[in-house]
Parts: structure tokens; C-alpha cells; sequence
């Protein structure tokens, strides 16, 4: 409700503020809808590099117990996890859909729940350290004459990714006082989560490996919805795919604001508000952002509604 509440008020200012919605739906009319399924595509792609990214984390954590159980866990089932958890989230607020995951792993080979959650947070840690390096990379690269426009963006990446620095700082140096700290009823819990998380991270240069593509094939999706557009960016940029990086990268730091599924309103309000500050005509900005929406939030919901409908659940369950 939040979230249609949101993408109301986000219009009716659009409106008021010059958006034309005809001059919206002739750039939408009139796209290329074979670039647009290439940047579908692209897209999709990035779900089975995250499922390998969660596999080698499994394995990290899991090295010396139920080694044998994560070493079953094949490719494209983990794929299929991570797609119905990004269901989940686009339907329920604070990626609540992150613990599904974690569940439907419980259920697949009877690992630890809570371990398997320290790996969820380990994957979002890394995601955030690469968002920062590449966020402020592209931005520096494609609009290093406009700092003033982006600052909040930059700032916003680089808050995100000195918190991940310290949560695993003082997860490692502070642990014998945590575990002090923790209720006697939850310490076992807390190590679970504490070697699923830190344990994880062993071979992080191959992890980084893994992330980095996934982040430069969603900078090549916002790419191809331009083209798709037919809507340039050399009147704002010299380096255009850095500017496509960077409104990618973007899109994914204000989804980590936990107040609407998926970030449903507030991504796209973000999104729209930096292209017209860089300098993207109104229009162009608003028939971009409606584009990359079907893209990314809608086709997510509706495609993973139908994956979650039709697969076997009792795949998810090693009885």
C-alpha cells in the first residue's frame, strides 16, 4: 500500500513539476522492443552468476560440515532459490525475502537456518563494498563535472559500505564479547550466524570475481533500455556506459531503503530525480525510468510469481 501511495505522489509531482505523459508514451510507443528483450536477457543472466556467488559462500561456510550436503546443491537450484527470494521482496518490505532464501535452503539439504542467513548477509556486504568502489568509479568517470548532482548518491554508497566494513570488523575483533553478551538461550545461534557470515568470506577475491559481472551486466541492462529508447547521453556524458553503470548502481543502493517491497516508489522517484539533475530531459528520464521498471521490478514479480506457482516445492526438500 506504502508503495502505491508512493508511485501516486511521485506521478502527480512529475505532472505538476513539466513531465508530459504524451511525450512519455510516444518515447515508449515507439521503442525497439528487440533491444529491450536483449536487455531482458542481460538481465536474467546476472541470476545465475548470483547463484554461483551463493554457491562458493556455501562452501566456504559450510567446509568443514555438510560439505557433502552443499556440494549437492546444483547451480540451478540455488538460481531458483535467489529468483522466488527476489519474488518475496518485491512483494513484502525489509527483504524479508533474504530469509525465505535461507529457509528454502533449510529445506533443500537440511542445513542450518541461521548459518545459511550469515551468508545471505555476507553476499550483502560484498554487494555493497563492489557498490561502493564501481558507484563511485562510474560516477567520478561519466559526470566528474557534476559532483554537486550526485554527491547524495556517492554519499549514500559510501555510508553503506563503511557500515558493512564495520559490522565485519567488530564481528571479528569483538566476538568473545559478543558471545558474552548474547542471551546463554541464543550464543548458538549467534555463532551459527557469526561463522556463516565471517566463514564465508574466506576466498573473497573469487567471490569479488563473481560480483563484479553481475554489477557490470546491470549496467549493460539500463544500457539497453536507452537503446531500446533511442535516447542518448552525449549531452551529458563522454563515457556512456559509465553513466549507465552508474544510474544501475544507483537503482540498487536506494533499494536497500527497506520501507516499500522491492523499494517500489522510492527507486524510481531516486532514479528519475538524478537523470533530471544530470541534465536527461524530463521526458526521456520518465519514459527510461517507466522501462527499466517493467524490467526490473514487474517482470520479477509476475515471472517469479509464476516460478513460484509451478515449481515443486518438494524440490527444496532432500526426504
Amino acid at each position: 500500500m506504502l508503495a502505491v501511495v508512493i508511485l501516486t505522489l511521485v506521478i502527480f509531482i512529475g505532472i505538476k513539476h513539466g513531465f508530459n505523459p504524451t511525450q512519455i508514451w510516444h518515447r515508449i510507443h515507439n521503442a525497439n522492443w528487440a533491444l529491450f528483450l536483449a536487455g531482458f536477457g542481460v538481465y536474467y543472466l546476472t541470476f545465475p552468476l548470483r547463484g554461483l556467488r551463493w554457491r562458493i559462500l556455501l562452501e566456504n561456510a559450510y567446509r568443514e560440515s555438510h560439505a557433502n550436503s552443499v556440494a549437492d546443491m546444483h547451480l540451478s537450484g540455488l538460481t531458483e532459490i535467489i529468483f522466488i527470494s527476489w519474488f518475496v521482496n518485491c512483494v513484502v518490505p525489509a527483504k524479508l525475502g533474504d530469509l525465505y532464501r535461507a529457509y528454502l535452503a533449510k529445506l533443500w539439504q537440511h542445513i542450518s537456518w541461521v548459518k545459511t542467513i550469515g551468508t545471505v548477509v555476507a553476499e550483502r556486504i560484498v554487494d555493497i563494498l563492489a557498490l561502493a568502489f564501481l558507484l563511485a568509479g562510474s560516477g567520478l568517470i561519466a559526470f566528474h563535472s557534476r559532483l554537486g548532482s550526485i554527491k547524495i548518491i556517492l554519499g549514500l554508497g559510501l555510508i553503506l559500505a563503511i557500515i558493512g566494513i564495520i559490522v565485519l570488523t567488530l564481528m571479528k575483533r569483538l566476538s568473545p564479547t559478543i558471545h558474552r553478551l548474547v542471551p546463554a538461550k541464543h550464543t548458538a545461534r549467534y555463532a551459527a550466524f557469526e561463522e556463516g557470515t565471517l566463514l564465508s568470506l574466506r576466498r573473497l577475491p573469487l567471490v569479488f570475481g563473481v560480483t563484479i559481472p553481475i554489477w557490470l551486466l546491470e549496467g549493460l541492462r539500463i544500457n539497453f533500455m536507452f537503446l531500446a529508447l533511442h535516447i542518448s547521453v552525449s549531452s551529458i556524458t563522454s563515457v556512456p556506459y559509465a553513466a549507465m553503470l552508474f544510474f544501475a548502481l544507483g537503482t540498487a543502493v536506494l533499494t536497500t531503503i527497506p520501507f516499500t517491497p522491492g523499494g517500489l516508489g522510492i527507486v524510481q522517484s531516486g532514479l528519475l530525480g538524478v537523470m533530471v539533475l544530470l541534465g536527461l530531459s524530463k521526458s526521456d528520464a520518465g519514459a527510461v525510468v517507466i522501462m527499466d521498471n517493467l524490467l526490473s521490478y514487474w517482470s520479477i514479480a509476475i515471472v517469479g510469481f509464476l516460478v513460484y506457482l509451478v515449481s515443486k516445492r518438494s524440490h527444496f526438500r532432500n526426504v
